[in-house]
């Protein structure tokens, strides 16, 4: 709010979609922010994470690199969208919309380094017993509870991507099964159908988004 108050000063003391007073910081705003708007965002933004991860090539800090356009081109679609007011409020300033995609990009360089600090840290599937009943847990919990939010955010409005993320999707559960038994390195037929799906999804990501960037800016 602070930032959008000193890039657009006429907009300052509006209201937002949300109910937020542009320019104005308060505890219960940013505690609402941070509980609702970040909790949710942050367990979308990791199932995301979990489906697409496992096709970014290179190594981590390739990895890294490429999981911010990924991050856009995914998950933009969900921040930036052609029937929010707040634009018209925000007088269709540029730096705002590329300040609201640089959020989306860094969230994206976050996970990346989060999970490869996890990667190093936590005992691999199938290495105990404990370990594979808590890794059942959490993929129970993810796939039980995000990711029926998820499918129905991306097949409600964007089926293509949504089909695509699901395509991305079955490529990393087969990918699951090999590591499970012992074949750490998936099948060359599955990289080729992991990434081409990862590679459809980004471009049919940035394909949604265009239209939604364009009417942010005011050119549409």
């Amino acid at each position: 709010m602070r930032a959008a108050a000193l890039l657009v000063p006429e907009a300052a003391g509006s209201f937002t979609e949300n109910g937020n007073r542009i320019g104005e910081v308060t505890l219960s705003g940013t505690l609402g922010l941070v509980l609702a708007g970040g909790l949710f965002f942050g367990l979308f933004g990791a199932v995301v994470w979990v489906v697409v991860s496992p096709w970014i090539p290179g190594g981590w800090r390739t990895r890294a690199v490429l999981a911010m356009p990924v991050a856009i081109s995914l998950t933009g679609v969900s921040l930036i969208q052609a029937r929010n007011p707040d634009f018209q409020i925000l007088r269709h300033d540029a730096t705002a919309v590329v300040l609201l995609l640089a959020l989306v990009a860094l969230a994206g360089l976050t996970i990346a380094g989060f999970d490869r600090w996890l990667d190093r840290r936590l005992p691999a599937a199938t290495a105990s017993a404990p370990a594979d009943a808590i890794y059942l847990v959490l993929t129970l919990a993810g796939g039980g509870l995000i990711m029926p939010i998820v499918l129905v955010g991306y097949l409600g409005e964007e089926r293509p991507l949504g089909l695509a993320l699901v395509s991305v999707g079955v490529a990393t559960l087969i990918q699951w099964s090999f590591r499970y038994q012992g074949r750490p390195s998936p099948p060359t037929w599955l990289v080729v159908a992991g990434r081409g799906s990862l590679f459809a999804a980004v471009v049919l990501g940035v394909l949604a988004l265009a239209p939604d960037v364009a009417s942010a800016l005011g050119v549409a």
